[in-house]
This record gives structure tokens, C-alpha cells and sequence, in this order.
């Protein structure tokens, strides 16, 4: 009987405790909420744009053929990269085995057969890109804006 007394008076303490910090002035006004959204999505809108503004360029050679996969891109495997630029240090991820590419057919304007091994490319990719953990990495067409014969 005394535990239920000591729980029953903990739990109405708690509950006094509770409602008596909620009048004292410590909740926000609803102007004061609605100040901090907006903040909060001006903040996320420009991040977001300027994530969105940045871009990331790097070249490198052919290693093999190109090929054109199912899901209209095209399939092109890179060595020798090097960062023209990238603020982010990402082209160090490819350094040492390479990076494939998965560049949709309009971010290339030419053939698929003019991409052939020992060609040096550039590409440029949008934001800081979404990569596979695989070796090589490997990005997906939606990072890439646009790919460019640099030298045959």
C-alpha cells in the first residue's frame, strides 16, 4: 500500500511539475514559431541552391570501349582522373582504380563510337555526386550534366 501511495504522489507531482513550467512564459508564441519555420526553409531553400550551383569537373582517359546500357545511358570507364575542379576533394575516390560513368545520351553530344579507349574526356557533374561504395566508384546519370571530348 505505501509503494501505490509513493507512485500515486510521484506521478501527481510530475504532473503538477509539467503544468506549472508551461505557464510560466516558457512556451512560443505562434508568431514566434512561425519566424523559426521560416528561417528554417530559407535556410534548407539555400542550401539546396547553392548545392544545386556548384559543379564538379574532372578529365580522364578511356580505359575501355564505351557502351550504351539498357536504360538509355552510356557506360564509359575512366582512369588517370584528374580534378579540374572540385572543391570537395572527390576526384582523390578515384584515383587509384578508376571511376565509371553513367552518362545519359543527352549529356553527350556525339556518338557512342567516338567514345573509344584512350580518349580523354571531361566531365562535368552537378553538386557533389551520388557515388557506389564499389571499385571502381561508380555515378549514376542523374550527377552528371554533361561529358566532352577533350583529346583523341
Amino acid at each position: 500500500m505505501k509503494k501505490m501511495t509513493t507512485i500515486g504522489v510521484a506521478f501527481v507531482a510530475a504532473v503538477i511539475l509539467t503544468a506549472c513550467g508551461q505557464g510560466s512564459g516558457t512556451a512560443a508564441t505562434s508568431t514566434e514559431l512561425s519566424e523559426a519555420q521560416s528561417t528554417t526553409q530559407s535556410t534548407t531553400s539555400s542550401t539546396a541552391q547553392e548545392e544545386a550551383s556548384e559543379t564538379m569537373i574532372f578529365r580522364g582517359t578511356i580505359q575501355q570501349e564505351a557502351t550504351t546500357g539498357s536504360d538509355d545511358t552510356i557506360q564509359v570507364f575512366l582512369k588517370d582522373v584528374e580534378a579540374v575542379e572540385d572543391s570537395e576533394d572527390v576526384v582523390k575516390n578515384f584515383e587509384n582504380d578508376g571511376v565509371i560513368l553513367h552518362v545519359p545520351i543527352a549529356a553527350f553530344d556525339g556518338d557512342v563510337t567516338d567514345l573509344s579507349k584512350g580518349t580523354v574526356v571531361e566531365a562535368t557533374l552537378q553538386g557533389l555526386p551520388i557515388m557506389t561504395m564499389s571499385i571502381p566508384p561508380q555515378i549514376p546519370g542523374n550527377s552528371i550534366k554533361q561529358v566532352t571530348i577533350v583529346s583523341e
